[in-house]
């Protein structure tokens, strides 16, 4: 199940916990500089407080492009229990932690 973590006018930060490792859902409804920045503070701390990695399950080229764009880089693929192909992304504590931003 995922839980709503940040929710505001121009997003929402879901995680869900599943197999041992914390997965990270975005709702986006509104993206400029000034909401990314905010984003990205709040994803900082969130993982921070979290003190572990974050993990994505990308079905498309659009949400892998966001996920780089938000700090995650391409683990492997993986076969969903559904058949269809997958693309595992990661985002690990250890870069949050050498990028300062925190």
């Amino acid at each position: 199940m995922k839980l709503p973590i940040v929710q505001n006018n121009n997003y929402i930060i879901y995680l869900e916990y599943f197999s041992d490792l914390y997965w990270l859902h975005t709702d986006v409804f509104n993206w400029t500089s000034k909401v990314k920045k905010d984003y990205l503070d709040k994803l900082n701390k969130l993982q921070l407080l979290l003190n572990d990695d974050l993990f994505g399950l990308v079905d498309n080229d659009k949400l892998g492009k966001f996920g780089n764009t938000i700090g995650f880089k391409y683990l492997r693929d993986v076969t969903g229990s559904d058949n269809n192909q997958y693309k595992v992304y990661t985002r690990r504590l250890e870069w949050v932690k050498q990028s300062g931003l925190c």
